[in-house]
C-alpha cells in the first residue's frame, strides 16, 4: 500500500518554525510530523533554515528594546533595563566588570577601556 504524498500547511509549517526555535532536531520534528526526515528537509528548508534565527531575533529584540531603556515606556523598570544593558555589554561588546587575580591576560577577550583625563 503506497503512502499519500505530504503536503504542507500553514500550520505545519508554523510547527516546524517553532520546533525549530525551540532546538528540536529535525529527526525529532520529523517524528512529531509522522513523516520521514528527508520529507522534513524537502518540504520544510527554509523553516529549517530559519527558525532558530527568527526565536534569536525576537529574544534580541526584546533585550535590545530593555537594555538600550525603550523598555521604560512600557513598564519596566530602570533596574530591569541596567540588567539587560549590563548583560549586552558583557556578551555583545565583551566588556568585564573588572580584573581578577590570576586571570590570564593573553587569553582574556574583553575590551578594557581606560579613561584619561587631562588636567589642563
Amino acid at each position: 500500500m503506497t503512502r499519500r504524498a505530504h503536503e504542507p500547511t500553514p500550520e505545519t509549517r508554523a510547527e516546524v518554525v517553532a520546533l525549530t526555535s525551540f532546538g528540536i532536531p529535525e529527526t525529532e520534528i520529523a517524528g512529531y510530523l509522522q513523516i520521514d526526515p528527508k520529507t522534513v528537509r524537502k518540504y520544510y528548508r527554509n523553516e529549517l533554515d530559519t527558525g532558530a534565527l527568527r526565536a534569536n531575533a525576537k529574544v534580541g529584540k526584546f533585550l535590545f528594546c530593555a537594555a538600550s531603556g525603550d523598555a521604560l515606556e512600557k513598564g519596566a523598570t530602570y533596574a530591569d533595563c541596567v540588567r539587560a544593558a549590563m548583560f549586552w555589554a558583557k556578551t555583545r561588546m565583551r566588556w568585564r566588570e573588572a580584573d581578577r587575580p590570576g586571570e590570564d591576560d593573553d587569553t582574556a577577550q574583553a575590551v578594557t577601556i581606560r579613561i584619561a583625563v587631562d588636567n589642563d
